[in-house]
């Protein structure tokens, strides 16, 4: 029985001797035999490896660039910063938001917070007494996230108000979503797609796993439903439709109409770019909620004073097993 031997692996050192001879014509070929044996490598390899890609093409640095995520190493920062100053690459960003010095944060804040990544700024200097978080440049998901950080009161209102917000700006456009397919398969069951959003999912799990309000998470699954009933009353059940622009603003609408009134009143006159207008409204609602609980509270401490102070006897209380409940 006759077997092809096979080729044994050129040397790593002579691969990337081959892969930075720019002019030897066999930087294809290494490339590619690096790549494939990379994660395999001692670190040691891995790290020459990966200077070498970081001073090649933009190509080769934006592998590299995904690779430090998982083989970090604080050798890799004077370069990273280099690059960031010089290319503005947005996955450097992440890097020195999460690897870099806070001075180096706080003096580069606005060129390194564009998008998200002010709340990942925002975990990394929560803790220095100079930093104040803006509330305003946050989505609804990253607020949420950030007000329990903070310790902040966060009642079942304030995370419902955030939730349908978010739905809002989904809505208007503010927060971009694909449709491949108006009505797809989820943990949740089906569902529509704007509800398996990065943002709707991450809120869905601060809910539970950041406050363990499980039930809340139930109470938005059927309004979710309603939603995708409305869907399928005005435009089928037919998933497959070409058009994706028109799939989403069916879909938008089918969620925009089941929205609170009280909410739509409120909110369509406010631009919905101006996220410190909504901020504004829901920090009302917020205060309204907790001086209602102090009301309420403070009519039930009355009323079992009114009791006490009455005519009937303790003893007679406590004789019959009498019970002073709530009057609302």
């Amino acid at each position: 029985m006759e077997f092809k031997a096979r080729k044994h692996n050129t040397p790593i050192g002579t691969l990337l001797k081959w892969f930075l001879d720019k002019k030897g014509g066999k930087v294809r070929q290494s490339r590619n035999e690096i790549l494939w044996r990379f994660d395999a490598l001692d670190w040691r390899y891995q790290k020459q490896i990966l200077f070498s890609f970081l001073q090649s093409g933009k190509t080769d640095r934006e592998w590299a660039y995904r690779k430090l995520y998982s083989c970090w190493d604080n050798c890799f920062m004077p370069i990273v910063i280099v690059h960031w100053e010089k290319y503005r690459d947005a996955s450097l960003a992440r890097l020195i938001i999460q690897y870099g010095s806070k001075d180096y944060l706080k003096n580069n804040l606005e060129n390194l917070s564009l998008g998200r990544n002010y709340y990942y700024i925002f975990l990394r200097l929560s803790d220095d007494k100079d930093f104040v978080v803006d509330k305003s440049r946050l989505n609804e998901t990253d607020l949420l996230a950030v007000k329990r950080h903070l310790g902040e009161v966060v009642t079942d209102g304030d995370i419902l108000d955030l939730f349908f917000l978010l739905i809002y700006k989904l809505c208007k456009g503010i927060y971009k979503f694909r449709v491949l397919k108006p009505i797809v398969e989820s943990e949740y069951g089906t569902t529509l797609v704007i509800f398996e959003t990065p943002l709707v999912k991450g809120m869905l799990n601060e809910i539970i796993n950041g406050f363990g309000k499980q039930y809340l998470v139930s109470e938005l699954k059927t309004w979710m439903w309603k939603a995708l009933y409305s869907f399928r009353l005005d435009y089928g059940d037919d998933s497959t439709v070409a058009n994706e622009e028109l799939n989403r603003q069916y879909i938008k609408w089918a969620c925009y109409k089941n929205l609170d009134k009280e909410y739509v009143d409120a909110w369509s006159p406010i631009d919905p770019r101006n996220q410190q207008a909504f901020l504004a409204y829901i920090e009302e609602r917020h205060r309204q909620r907790l001086e209602d609980e102090v009301r309420y509270n403070g009519k039930k401490s009355d009323i079992e004073n009114e009791i006490i102070k009455s005519q009937v006897p303790i003893e007679l209380i406590d004789k019959l097993d009498l019970v002073i409940e709530d009057v609302e």
